[in-house]
């Protein structure tokens, strides 16, 4: 196999929408809790970045040649020495190369590892997990306030509903996001490529298995939420913004997400806090059953 890795290269392709059946294929036959393998984020962010893959060996290999990141393989696992070989294919394409995602499971399983890289969890992007039970029903004293605050709101706003998001609904997320950015306090470069994912998401929405809610209080956009299918019995939510002008608004769209998933999942993942404090400080706050562990291989 080594001498077929050689030119590996050559077989990348940029992709499109004409390829969610292929990639939908091994997503699925290789289901991971990383939401980086969930198919609305590759087909959003990857269209983004121009992501590329080839099937090799029966295995789907994802190349993002803007950063030089390998996602790990979907598929059966290779030894040790043949992801190196791969690493060092796309080393061709990209002069630096980092294989990404790679589950807590093979770095535990395949010791001969530490041989030909050097091996680390990078906790900016770990996932977080949470029970949906757990965001329903926000019991104990650590998500006390949580349930306050959705109490309050109630209270508070008489003339509030949830509606379904829809396709026509582009404009009017757009611009709610836009407002959100101009007063969210923590900025960094994933925040700018995380709005033009949304707007691909969104442009696209009848081809992914996206689904989410809009809040409105008076009449207003108040807040949405925006999820998929991770696993069969976890959900990933990819999206929510919130009117930090409106109390409450955050926790709310936050409950009703839970309460419309709840008898679906078991779990959500809510993604990565890319190591910023607000957003790290948020997450963790609901007290999450787990992280999900995103390690990174460096060649040697």
């Amino acid at each position: 196999m080594i001498d077929e890795i050689s030119s590996l290269d050559k077989r990348f392709k940029t992709i499109s929408l004409d390829d969610i059946e292929i990639i939908n294929e091994y997503v699925k036959k290789y289901p991971k809790e990383n939401c980086d393998f969930n198919i609305c984020t590759l087909f959003t962010w990857g269209l983004y970045f121009k992501l590329e893959y080839t099937i090799f060996n029966d295995r789907l290999i994802l190349f993002n040649p803007f950063y030089g990141y390998l996602l790990a393989p979907l598929g059966e696992d290779f030894t040790a020495q043949e992801l190196f070989q791969i690493n060092n294919c796309c080393e061709k394409i990209h002069k630096k190369v980092e294989i990404m995602v790679v589950s807590e499971d093979y770095v535990n399983s395949t010791p001969s590892l530490g041989e030909y890289f050097t091996i680390y969890n990078d906790l900016d992007w770990n996932d977080y997990v949470y029970s949906l039970e757990s965001l329903v029903n926000l019991s104990g004293k650590k998500l006390a306030k949580k349930k306050n605050l959705v109490s309050q709101f109630m209270r508070q706003y008489s003339d509030w509903e949830i509606k379904k998001i829809e396709n026509k609904d582009f404009n009017e997320i757009m611009d709610f996001v836009y407002y959100w950015k101009s007063v969210h306090v923590e900025q960094n470069e994933y925040l700018d490529i995380e709005i033009e994912a949304l707007k691909l998401a969104l442009k696209n929405w009848d081809c992914l298995p996206n689904e989410g809610i809009k809040l409105y209080v008076e009449k207003k956009l108040a807040a949405f939420a925006i999820w998929s299918p991770q696993k069969e019995d976890m959900v990933t939510v990819h999206y929510e913004k919130y009117d930090p002008a409106i109390k409450g608004a955050g926790q709310v769209i936050n409950h009703e997400t839970a309460m419309l998933l709840k008898d679906r999942y078991k779990f959500a993942n809510r993604e990565q806090d890319m190591g910023l404090p607000g957003i790290r400080q948020a997450k963790r706050s609901y007290q999450p059953l787990r992280l999900v562990p995103f390690y990174r291989l460096k060649s040697k």
